[in-house]
C-alpha cells in the first residue's frame, strides 16, 4: 500500500478500536517518511485513545513540528494543538493545557470547544474555585457559539453550584433539561440546586425523573434521601438510603446519611458502626492520622498513650470531650489534639492534670494508638438515655471570669433584681447548614418586651454586616465579642450570664457543657444530636430546646422564647 491507503487503512482501525494493528501500520509508515504530519497525528490520537496522554503529546509535539509554514492556521494545526492540550490535561499539565487554547482563541478560532475546554483547564488550576468567574465568562463565549449544547449548560451549572450560587445554577440545569431530559445526571443536579435553595419537595421530583430513566441511580436514591430528611420525613429517608444500599452495598454517603437518619431517631446501636464510613464520602474530610494504629475499643488501654483528635467543628469538640475521662480511667496516657482556639478550655476538663494537651498541627509525642473524638461514642457503647460524663465537665478559669465580669459591669453594671441574657445569633457563616441554622439578630428583638429587668449580651466573636447595622441602633444590647480570643474567654464570659440563648452552633454546646442555663433555637430538621420531638436533651441537662414548627419559619420560636422568659426564675442562687 502507498502512504495515502496506509494511512486511510489505519485510521479504519483507529474507529475500529483496533489500537494496535493501527498503530502498527503507523509505524511502519513512519519508518518511510518520518515526518509524516497526517500520520503523526493519527499516532497521537491512537496513544491518547488508549489513555497514554505522555506519550500522546510527545507525537502531537512533534506532528507540530513538521508542520508546513503555510498550515500553521489551517484546519489541521488546530485539531493538533487541540487535542495536544487534551493530553496535557489528562497529564495534570492544566497550565499549559488553558495557556494553549487561550493562544488558539487568541489568535481567533471562534469554536465552542475551545472555550470549554480553556473553561475546563482554568476550573482545574484552582480546586478552590478562584477562576470560576472566569471559567463562566468562556462557557458563555461557548454557549453565544452554540447555544443548544446541554453539556455546555451543565458545566456552567456545576460551576455556579460550587460558587454556591444555587439560583444561577437552577437557572442552568433548567435550560440543561429543556435540551435534553434523558440523561438521569441532569435531572439529579437539577434536584440539588433545589436541595440546596430548600426547596425539598421540589428536589424530589427532580430526583423521581432521574430514578425514571435509570431506576439503579444510586447517587439519587441518595440524594432523595437527603431531601425526605429535611423534610422529616425519616423512615421514607431510611428506606431511599437502604434501596441504594441494595444496588451498592459499600457507597459511604448512603452508609453516612442513613447514619444520620437513625441518630436523630435515637437509634444510635445501628447507626454508630455506619457513622464510621464517614471518612469515606465523596467530601469526607481526610483521616489526619492513618499512619498510627486506630483504637478498636476492645483492647486494653493499662499504660498505652492514645491520640484523642478533634475532627470537625469547634462544638463537635466540646461536645465529645466528654468521653476523655473515660479513656484515663481506662488507663491510658492520652494526648488530646485540638484547634488552638480550644486549648485552653480544654485545661478545665477534669481529667486535665493527666492529659497531654497539644494544638492542632504541632508536633506529637510517640504513640500507641489513636481515634478521632467523634468516634468514642462508638467504642464506649453509647445509648441515647445513657450518655456520659456529669455536667459540667467544663469550667470556666477563674482569672478569666473575674475579668470578664468587670468588662461586662462597666457596659450593665449588675443591679439587684436584673439579669443578663446572652445571645448568639449565627455561627460559622462557611458551615453548609448556616442558611437553616443562623438568625438575623433584629429577630431576637421582642425577647426585650418579655420583661423589664434583662440585660442583653452578643458573645459572638464576629458579628455580620446587617447585625452590626442593627446593633449599632439599639445602645440596650452589648456586644462583647470584640474582647473574645478564645473559647476560654467565652465560657468566661458566659458564665457571668444568667441565660444563653443561641442558634445550634459552638455556643450552645460550650454552654451545655459548662452545666449553664441554655435555650438551643432548632431547624425543622435539627441536627441529629438533638433528636426529635424532645424539649430536653439527654447530653445537657440545663439546655433547653426550642425546634421550629415550620422549616424557616423563626417567629414561633421567638415568641416561645419571649412567653418562656416572661414567667421563667432565672436568678442566681
Amino acid at each position: 500500500m502507498n502512504a495515502t491507503e496506509t494511512l486511510r487503512h489505519a485510521f479504519q482501525l483507529f474507529e475500529q478500536e483496533h489500537y494496535a494493528a493501527a498503530e502498527e501500520a503507523l509505524f511502519g509508515l513512519l519508518q518511510q517518511e518520518p515526518d509524516h504530519l497526517q500520520a503523526l497525528h493519527l499516532l497521537g490520537s491512537v496513544a491518547a485513545a488508549q489513555g497514554r496522554f505522555e506519550e500522546a503529546a510527545v507525537v502531537l509535539q512533534r506532528a507540530l513540528r513538521v508542520l508546513p509554514h503555510d498550515a500553521q492556521e489551517g484546519n489541521e494545526a488546530l485539531a493538533i494543538r487541540y487535542k495536544l492540550g487534551r493530553a496535557f490535561y489528562e497529564q495534570g499539565r492544566v497550565e499549559d493545557a488553558f495557556l494553549l487554547y487561550r493562544d488558539l482563541i487568541e489568535t481567533g478560532y471562534r469554536l465552542p470547544e475551545l472555550f470549554v475546554a480553556a473553561a475546563a483547564a482554568l476550573q482545574a488550576l484552582s480546586p478552590a474555585g478562584k477562576n470560576d468567574e472566569q471559567a463562566i465568562a468562556l462557557l458563555d463565549e461557548a454557549l453565544q457559539l452554540q447555544p443548544d449544547s446541554p453539556d455546555t449548560w451543565h458545566r456552567k451549572a456545576l460551576l455556579h453550584e460550587r460558587r454556591r450560587d444555587w439560583a444561577a445554577a437552577r437557572a442552568s440545569m433548567h435550560r440543561v433539561l429543556q435540551l435534553d431530559g434523558r440523561r438521569a445526571v441532569y435531572w439529579l443536579d437539577a434536584g440539588l440546586a433545589e436541595h440546596a435553595l430548600g426547596e425539598f419537595e421540589e428536589a424530589l421530583k427532580f430526583y423521581d425523573q432521574a430514578l425514571i430513566v435509570d431506576p439503579d441511580y444510586v447517587d439519587a436514591h441518595v440524594s432523595r434521601g437527603t431531601s425526605l430528611a429535611r423534610l422529616r420525613q425519616y423512615d421514607d429517608a431510611i428506606d431511599s438510603y437502604r434501596r441504594a444500599l441494595a444496588l451498592q452495598p459499600d457507597d459511604a454517603d448512603a452508609k453516612v446519611n442513613l447514619a444520620f437518619s437513625l441518630l436523630v431517631l435515637g437509634r444510635m446501636q445501628e447507626a454508630l458502626p455506619l457513622y464510621e464510613w464517614r471518612w469515606e464520602g465523596r467530601s469526607a474530610d481526610p483521616y489526619r492520622h492513618a499512619a498510627i494504629p486506630a483504637w478498636n475499643g476492645a483492647s486494653s488501654l493499662r499504660g498505652k498513650r492514645m491520640l484523642l483528635w478533634a475532627e470537625q467543628g469547634h462544638g463537635d469538640t466540646i461536645q465529645f470531650s466528654r468521653y476523655v475521662q473515660q479513656i484515663v480511667e481506662a488507663g491510658a496516657q492520652v494526648v488530646l489534639e485540638v484547634p488552638a482556639a480550644l486549648l485552653p478550655l480544654m485545661a478545665s476538663l477534669p481529667s486535665a492534670s493527666q492529659l497531654e494537651l497539644v494544638a492542632m498541627g504541632a508536633p506529637l509525642p510517640a504513640l500507641d494508638y489513636q481515634l478521632p473524638l467523634m468516634s468514642l461514642a462508638l467504642v464506649c457503647n453509647t445509648q441515647a438515655d445513657d450518655i456520659p460524663a456529669p455536667v459540667p465537665y467544663l469550667r470556666a478559669d477563674e482569672a478569666r471570669l473575674q475579668a470578664w465580669s468587670a468588662r461586662i459591669d462597666t457596659l450593665a453594671p449588675r443591679a439587684s433584681g436584673r439579669l443578663r441574657v446572652g445571645i448568639v445569633c449565627s455561627g460559622n457563616a462557611g458551615n453548609v447548614n448556616d442558611r437553616r441554622r443562623s438568625i438575623a439578630l433584629e429577630q431576637f428583638a421582642p425577647l426585650a418586651q418579655a420583661r423589664a429587668d434583662l440585660d442583653f449580651f452578643i458573645l459572638q466573636p464576629d458579628l455580620r454586616a446587617a447585625d452590626a447595622v442593627w446593633l449599632a441602633a439599639h445602645d440596650a444590647w452589648h456586644w462583647l465579642g470584640a474582647g473574645i480570643g478564645d473559647f476560654a474567654d467565652t465560657a468566661a464570659a458566659l458564665a457571668c450570664m444568667d441565660l444563653l440563648v443561641t442558634v445550634d452552633t459552638a455556643a450552645a454546646h460550650l454552654a451545655g457543657a459548662l452545666g449553664l442555663p441554655v435555650w438551643i433555637a432548632l431547624p425543622f430538621a435539627p441536627d441529629w444530636r438533638w433528636f426529635l420531638n424532645r424539649h430536653d436533651s439527654p447530653w445537657y441537662p440545663t439546655a433547653r430546646l426550642l425546634r421550629q414548627q415550620r422549616a424557616g419559619e423563626w417567629g414561633d420560636v421567638i415568641l416561645t422564647m419571649k412567653a418562656a422568659l416572661a414567667v421563667s426564675d432565672l436568678a442566681r442562687p
